[in-house]
């Protein structure tokens, strides 16, 4: 690709993303903790400390504590847990064992981590990335992108989404030692069906450094969206999120401050500036009046000095804590129902049926469901690329078994398989939808070398 062609697809396709990036890095930056209770702490308290400060006044309220909650990475973990705890499975139909085990060779072991990551990439960012490779005897190999270094560029021509190209964008970390303030030049890759353009810097110094053409066929990346919208599970409730932390925050200030007190002061007729002497250029010395904080007066010298009918009365902060504790609550009965997640409420669930486990899951078995709709197309061109590396056929019918970590009774499960006649279910399906087979094919392998025994 030329320098110019470059150029111009930065320059249509990198504007338009900024949004979505933004978004991205929000979601990524609840999902670690730095929400925005801790980049703006209470809304107003330091501006109002700082106002105080700059006229000259002791602030009373002095605590400013952030604490998040980090709800958004417990909903987020919950439903990765939910549904990457026992990643899925591929079954080649028309492939046979052998070609299942070559494909499962190909996976590694790194295949449960990859899939965990790429739906927490999904759930924070709104799309997470998965990039692969291979050569001529070379093993296959795949790892997941940061979303926030790629943008993709779809074919506008085609009714369904085709991947038309991939602009990925990092600084690496450079081989040799900078200087003080400068950072790494800027590396943009142009990945095309056909071929890899690597340019290095920003603007007019920005150059192409590399032309490579490929074997793929396709770019090397796959798209894991969250939903239809690609949108982040975090615009769903934010807002909600942040009231927590703020609850959080407000009741551990007023902790802090309760050891604060407010001395009310009747006829006060007692010193309320002094002077300060400041030594000028020329050498001589220039009284300046300052005002005297009253507090700072009383924590000198021990006393006021009131007239005749005067007095002084202490007021101590009151912390409503039943209306927060009730606020409090009502939020986080809220916020799992507007995050479509499961509240464990150990104190009513006890020992409940299968009924009623299913009901409890029903709201993050729907969001689940939506990311899965979404990852099973992705999954399946995953697999056929790496058939494509075995130099098998790419269409054939990939099948994938699915599987849920939540609470069941396998007694009741492994009850209605016993009861089911051969005529419904055959023995395969059998040993597949059974809870304690984790491969079933294997577990085909060896009935049938006992059968024949």
């Amino acid at each position: 690709m030329e320098l110019k062609q470059a150029k111009d697809l930065l320059e249509e396709y990198l504007p338009p993303c900024r949004d979505f990036l933004e978004q991205a890095a929000r979601g990524m930056d609840y999902y670690q903790g730095r929400s925005s209770i801790i980049r703006r702490g209470m809304p107003g308290l330091e501006w109002m400390r700082q106002w105080q400060r700059d006229n000259g006044k002791n602030p009373l309220r002095t605590a400013d504590n952030r604490i998040p909650a980090n709800w958004h990475r417990i909903l987020v973990d919950q439903k990765v847990g939910y549904l990457f705890t026992y990643p899925p499975r591929f079954d080649l139909q028309g492939g046979g064992a052998e070609l299942n085990a070559r494909v499962r060779q190909c996976l590694g072991d790194c295949y449960e981590k990859v899939l965990r990551q790429l739906g927490t990439d999904a759930s924070n960012a709104g799309r997470g990335w998965l990039c692969y490779w291979y050569d001529e005897g070379e093993p296959f190999g795949y790892w997941f992108v940061d979303p926030l270094e790629i943008t993709p560029v779809y074919d506008p021509t085609s009714i369904r989404p085709r991947l038309k190209a991939v602009i990925r964008q990092v600084r690496p970390v450079p081989g040799e030692q900078l200087k003080p303030g400068e950072i790494p030049p800027l590396r943009t890759e142009i990945w095309t069906d056909e071929e890899l353009t690597v340019l290095v810097g920003e603007g007019d110094k920005m150059e192409v450094t590399q032309v490579q053409p490929h074997r793929y066929g396709r770019p090397p990346f796959i798209e894991f969206p969250n939903n239809e919208a690609r949108a982040g599970d975090l615009l769903l409730y934010r807002p909600l999120v942040d009231a927590i932390d703020k609850v959080l925050s407000g009741m551990a200030n007023d902790l802090d401050d309760i050891q604060e007190i407010l001395f009310v002061i009747r006829n006060y007729d007692g010193q309320t500036t002094s002077i300060d002497y400041v030594e000028q250029p020329d050498g001589t010395v220039k009284e300046v009046p300052r005002q005297l904080s009253v507090l700072h007066k009383a924590k000198l010298e021990k006393y006021f000095s009131v007239s005749g009918d005067g007095g002084v009365e202490v007021l101590k902060a009151e912390i409503p804590y039943e209306a927060r504790a009730a606020y409090l609550q009502m939020l986080t009965r809220q916020l799992y129902a507007t995050a479509m997640a499961v509240d464990p409420a150990p104190e009513r669930t006890g020992n409940q049926s299968g009924v009623y486990i299913e009901f409890l899951y029903s709201l993050l078995e729907l969001k689940a469901g939506l990311m899965e709709t979404e990852f099973r197309p992705a999954l399946a061109e995953f697999a056929r690329a790496i058939l494509q590396y075995l130099g098998e056929k790419r269409e054939l019918v990939i099948q994938q078994l699915w599987t849920r970590n939540k609470p069941r009774n396998d007694t009741e499960v492994a009850d209605i398989l016993v009861k089911t006649p051969d005529e419904v279910l055959s023995p395969e399906s059998k040993t597949r939808l059974h809870p304690l087979v984790e491969d079933w094919q294997a577990e085909r392998e060896l009935i049938k070398e006992r059968e024949e025994g």
